[in-house]
């Protein structure tokens, strides 16, 4: 059998470049976070005096309120848990890291009384504004 000749029209510089761009691409993708999930883990990750100077807005308000309110253990075992996790996170579902509580809803928020309110308007919406703290307070009470 003839031993055939291959002689390839790529130069290994131009193979490299190529392997190079791909590199890039793949890269670029990670960094599109659609869902949050790089700036969620960011932000875990991040030094406890970086953290207030991050921008959260592209997380949604429940996920922003979780997130604000978690001490450091609580972040730091979100670091180290995987995408997959964090995703659920996100998405406020049960996503089984121990420690790191689960998004729930942000409680609703009465508006300020304006100044075309009746007495007993004012009087409804005072006792309204009062349960609604005391509901929203027991969710933030440290275990002692």
């Amino acid at each position: 059998m003839p031993n055939l000749d291959y002689k390839p029209d790529v130069s290994s510089a131009q193979l490299l470049d190529e392997f190079e761009e791909a590199r890039a691409r793949q890269a670029a993708v990670h960094e599109l976070d659609r869902d949050g999930i790089s700036t969620v883990m960011r932000y875990a990750k991040a030094l406890p005096s970086a953290r207030p100077t991050m921008d959260l807005s592209g997380l949604g308000k429940d996920v922003q309120a979780t997130l604000l309110t978690m001490d450091d253990n609580e972040l730091q075992a979100l670091a180290q848990a995987g995408i997959g996790a964090v995703r659920k996170f996100v998405e406020g579902g049960t996503h089984g890291v121990h420690g790191v509580p689960v998004v729930k809803p942000a409680p609703e928020v009465a508006e300020a009384p304006s100044r075309e309110m009746t007495a007993h308007e004012r009087v409804l919406w005072k006792v309204q504004s009062r349960m609604l703290k005391t509901e929203g307070s027991q969710e933030f009470k440290l275990a002692k």
